[in-house]
């Protein structure tokens, strides 16, 4: 080997040392800085300024705010999001969700959706009312307003006010959720009672006089336009109508009367929409 190989070699061998001591530097001032970003932004910046309310008006905004557990000067970053609207839903119960939304310039906005009134569970001779989500809104409640559905048919494990209720049977919570996600999708009004011991025929009264059989949960939703024109025509040729309609078959709908012994079958004159 020639020597103007051997310094060639040494000088490439030197010029690797030189690159790799750059890289390791270049490496550690990246470190650094990100490190003193990172305590710039939990000791300096992005500190809470200020606090808005929005959304649904339920509650004063001081209210709201003092249930966050929200103080101006903390750090956003550090603030948990899901613990200040789990604070506020538990502390508020008429609040069904909260939405935190952090701005640069150091706001936080509160936006609020406020519960709706839709179930009741009677207990002790009152009532617990509950939001169509199954949070428990107040209790001891003597009589329900109009629109309020009365859930029968279920045990409750647990009731504490502004959490959901917890009932012994596990599936519960849900099967009245989808339900009342159902009913709602489709507009049937006038529901007054909703049975929920039979997961496998699930029950409803409409008007305080006509008892649904409306078959499994996961049929209910395809049956619902079906159910809707029966109860409309039914409406019209016999308003003063008290019984039962049966809706388990598939667009088939069986008329019980309270006064009659043998049921009558019924359809629609116009297909469900």
């Amino acid at each position: 080997m020639s020597n103007d190989e051997r310094r060639r070699q040494r000088a490439e061998r030197v010029r690797k040392r030189k690159r790799r001591r750059n890289l390791i530097l270049t490496l550690i001032l990246t470190l650094l800085i990100f490190i003193v970003g990172i305590v710039l932004c939990l000791t300096v910046f992005f500190h809470v300024s200020a606090v808005t309310v929005t959304g649904d008006e339920l509650y004063s905004s001081q209210e709201v705010i003092e249930a966050s557990g929200i103080t101006i000067g903390e750090n956003m970053f550090l603030m948990n999001a899901k613990k200040v609207a789990k604070s506020i839903e538990q502390t508020l119960p008429y609040v069904e969700s909260v939405q935190v939304k952090r701005s640069p310039s150091g706001e936080i906005k509160l936006v609020l959706t406020a519960a709706k009134a839709g179930a009741a569970l009677e207990r002790e001779g009152s009532f617990l009312l509950l939001s169509d989500k199954g949070k428990l809104l107040e209790e001891n409640v003597t009589s329900l307003n109009d629109g309020v559905v009365l859930i029968s048919g279920v045990e409750i494990k647990n009731a504490v006010v502004g959490t959901p209720v917890e009932f012994a049977a596990e599936d519960t919570l849900e099967t009245f959720k989808q339900c009342f996600d159902i009913l709602q999708k489709a507009e049937l009004t006038g529901i007054t009672e909703l049975d929920l011991s039979d997961r496998t025929n699930i029950k409803a009264v409409y008007a305080g006089r006509i008892t649904l059989k409306l078959g499994m949960l996961q049929d209910m939703e395809e049956k619902m336009d079906f159910v809707k024109a029966t109860l409309a025509r039914n409406e019209e040729t016999a308003p003063e109508f008290r019984g039962e309609i049966d809706f388990t078959i598939t667009k088939k709908a069986f008329l019980h009367p309270e006064t009659e012994a043998n049921p009558q079958n019924t359809e629609p004159t116009a297909p469900a929409a």
